[in-house]
């Protein structure tokens, strides 16, 4: 048995989904504007019916609660709502458990109650049957309570939405990755004031959130300890085969076997009392949850979050062991900043915070690009500073860290937190990062300096095919920072240029999936174009990136509606990823393999992108990419015409992208000089119009390439030579010795499907 962590999925990803889709959309695509909001009037008229309703429901949820013993409700559902077997929790995973647990953790802490009256079952299913109706009924609540007329109200919605319902920012190896990454900047901090380490600390609070599965082990070893002595017991004294083992057990262990309603207690020596203090609430001391339009409504305030345990009568327990693991970044600050003094040293906290995001996501970057060039805290211009710049063949990141808090105000959704947090975290990223790319393009040659003004990076404009903008986040912003064609609405985003705003954990998931640079450096440019896309709306680049895995994540050819959004992606292209990292963490017995992004294509040119990365010439990087954007069949006839090549039953074969201007040639290295290889490209090149080219030169052993530019101004040379090409090319054809299908490779050479070039 395992404890439940929090899932990196919602848990009730499918009803946001539903919900969103039909809301975003008006509910109403076939309706006209005034139409929609007709309707959208009509279904507000049973708001205050609705309010009724959650009343009542919370009432009688106080009402069951306060009818028996308070520890034992916890105890129970704690019991029901936190534990999983791997061969469960792939169920488990979209459950709406721990909406259930926090609420019953909130609402019991808020209320109080002195009742030692013994629960029966009947109040246990009550309120089981209840925190789900209140579930629901809350949804319905935010629907109906949301205005979807402009964006900021859209933002509203979802970010609302997304505080009362999902649960975890991070699969948890990851949240404490980053923790110890963090803190262990503080040693000397935690040594002095509570004679720990970072790592230490950390440590004493993962156990103190596995409190409830050491307790279930130990207690199963007791069990086992008290079978093994009964039988010894049996054997020993020659009791009779009709005496029940189960009896003898009981009766033998009766004084010293730890009880189940005991699983849930904090070992007072994992902890000092001072933080254990400082993380527990007791009963009725949650009074802030009490206050809201509607009393105890699951969006209210809370203090569960910051304390997580509950203490009852100076004991401690630990009913919510998720909320440590999906706040432990939150918790470990505050047992921190509680002792700093708020002048030097907190300032000195903050600052090292900063520090640690600006290295961690440029040490991430170089994992995913090895043997780019990175560059850090550079200076240009009069007084302007970049946070970092990395350098991959001709392409150029910049990268601006930010390290504020997303507030809990702007969590619940206030528009105006939402507003001045994101403009803290995102705008000031947004306008640093633009500044320095428009420094870059001012000049054929800009050059950056250290803080010791020495110069350290010179850039060449004419080196450079791609800058792309990255603004790197300590906190996840979810859909605002998925969608930052929303904040077009605060004025944030302007003109065409996008930034790829990423939460720290997020990046480090990429980094431990991609397989290849290029793969990458596809990723962020379609990534990025994603945001020209206002009608599709998504909950987590995570999803995103599970998209672009099996999918590609394209939209162009995509037919919107003129009015609304779409909710186009749903959270089953992250479901392998899920999977896997739940693997990974001992959640499940079944292997889960690491999805790839060439899962979809069985006879993919992986091997093809690797071996011209290594050659590492330069403009590699824009030939890889073509090659990544080909279909499934373009990349198994790329895979087939080289496999001919390779045994000389063919000499070249050629691909192109009309949009992308780009061709390539594939030639065996036996058969062309260099002077053959520029004019057969150059053949090409005027045939198709396209002035980028590549040749691929292949041999047994080994790949190389080189690239050739042509202006492909008018030749009545080349027209003759084309006209020439053509007739050879239906030749070939008509020699053919087999019926070619319509869908098979073109006899004459071309590369096109038969059907498409001499049929």
């Amino acid at each position: 048995m395992i404890v439940d962590l929090p899932k990196k999925d919602d848990p009730f990803k499918e009803d946001i989904e539903k919900i969103t889709r039909e809301l975003a959309n008006q509910s109403f695509p076939e309706l006209d504007e005034n139409e929609q909001k007709e309707r959208f009037e009509k279904i507000k008229e049973n708001l205050p019916k609705l309010e009724d309703e959650i009343r009542e429901l919370i009432d009688s949820l106080k009402i069951d609660i306060l009818s028996c013993d308070t520890k034992q409700i916890l105890d129970y559902f704690s019991a029901l709502y936190s534990f999983s077997t791997p061969d469960t929790v792939t169920e488990d995973m979209d459950s709406d458990r721990n909406f259930k647990l926090d609420y019953l953790h909130s609402l019991i802490t808020a209320i109080g109650s002195s009742n030692s009256k013994e629960c029966d079952e009947k109040i246990l299913h009550n309120i089981d049957e209840m925190l789900e109706k209140l579930k629901m009924q809350s949804l319905l609540y935010l629907m109906f309570t949301s205005d979807f007329n402009g964006e900021p109200n859209q933002i509203k919605f979802l970010q609302s939405l997304h505080h009362m319902v999902v649960r975890g920012d991070s699969y948890s190896e990851h949240k404490i990755q980053m923790c110890r990454e963090l803190f262990s900047k503080f040693n000397e901090i935690t040594k002095k004031i509570y004679k720990l380490t970072a790592d230490q600390l950390i440590d004493n609070l993962i156990n103190v959130a596995n409190t409830p599965l050491i307790n279930d082990h130990q207690q199963k070893e007791n069990q086992l300890l008290d079978m093994m002595i009964a039988e010894a017991a049996k054997e020993k004294y020659k009791l009779p085969d009709y005496l029940n083992i189960k009896e003898i057990t009981s009766a033998w262990t009766q004084n010293f076997k730890k009880p189940i309603n005991q699983i849930f207690k904090v070992d007072n020596a994992l902890l000092s009392l001072e933080i254990l203090e400082q993380l527990s609430i007791k009963i009725g001391e949650n009074a802030d949850f009490k206050n809201g339009k509607i009393e105890y409504f699951p969006m209210n305030n809370t203090l569960i979050y910051d304390k997580p345990l509950v203490n009852i009568n100076d004991e401690y327990y630990c009913f919510n062991s998720a909320s440590i693991y999906y706040n432990l970044h939150n918790l470990l600050e505050n047992i921190i900043l509680t002792n700093i003094p708020p002048s030097k040293h907190q300032k000195n906290y903050y600052k090292k915070k900063g520090e640690y995001l600006e290295d961690q996501s440029l040490k991430l970057i170089q994992q995913i690009l090895p043997g780019c060039d990175v560059y850090k805290n550079l200076k240009y211009g009069i007084d302007d500073e970049v946070d970092g710049i990395v350098i991959y063949d001709n392409h150029i990141f910049i990268v601006e860290a930010k390290s504020n808090k997303f507030t809990l105000g702007a969590r619940q959704g206030d528009i105006n937190k939402i507003k001045s947090n994101t403009k803290d975290i995102v705008e000031q990223a947004y306008k640093q990062a633009i500044r320095a790319k428009k420094h870059i393009l001012s000049n054929e040659l800009v050059e950056f300096r250290d803080k010791n003004k020495k110069t350290i990076l010179t850039i060449n404009r004419k080196d450079i095919n791609n800058i792309y903008l990255i603004n790197a986040t300590l906190e996840p912003l979810n859909h605002i920072s998925s969608d930052l064609s929303s904040l077009k609405e605060f004025g944030f985003i302007q003109d065409d240029e996008w930034i790829w705003s990423i939460y720290l954990n997020d990046l480090r998931i990429i980094s431990e999936i991609i397989e290849l640079p290029s793969e990458f450096l596809v990723y962020i440019e379609r990534r990025i174009k994603y945001n020209e896309f206002p009608q599709i709306k998504m909950a987590e680049e995570i999803d995103i990136f599970g998209y672009f895995l099996s999918e590609g994540l394209f939209f162009d050819d995509i037919d919107f509606p003129k009015s609304g959004f779409l909710l186009n992606i749903d959270s089953s292209f992250s479901k392998n990823i899920d999977l896997y990292y739940h693997w990974k963490e001992g959640a499940l017995n079944k292997i889960q393999k690491k999805p790839t992004f060439f899962d979809g294509c069985k006879n993919n040119i992986k091997f093809l992108v690797e071996k011209i990365e290594k050659t590492n010439k330069k403009n590699f990087s824009i030939l890889t990419k073509f090659l990544l954007s080909l279909d499934c069949y373009g990349q198994e006839l790329i895979k087939e015409q080289i496999t001919l090549i390779i045994k000389s039953q063919r000499t070249d074969f050629h691909t192109y992208i009309d949009n992308a201007n780009i061709g390539v040639v594939f030639v065996s290295k036996r058969i062309y000089t260099y002077d053959q290889l520029y004019q057969q490209c150059e053949l090409y090149a005027y045939e198709r119009k396209i002035n980028n080219w590549f040749v691929i030169i292949i041999a047994n052993d080994s790949i190389d390439f080189e690239q050739f530019y042509y202006e492909n101004k008018p030749s009545e040379l080349l027209e003759k030579k084309v006209a020439g090409l053509k007739e050879y090319r239906l030749q070939q054809t008509l020699e053919a010795k087999k019926k070619v299908g319509r869908n098979e490779t073109c006899p004459c050479g071309s590369g096109e499907k038969y059907k498409r070039c001499c049929l």
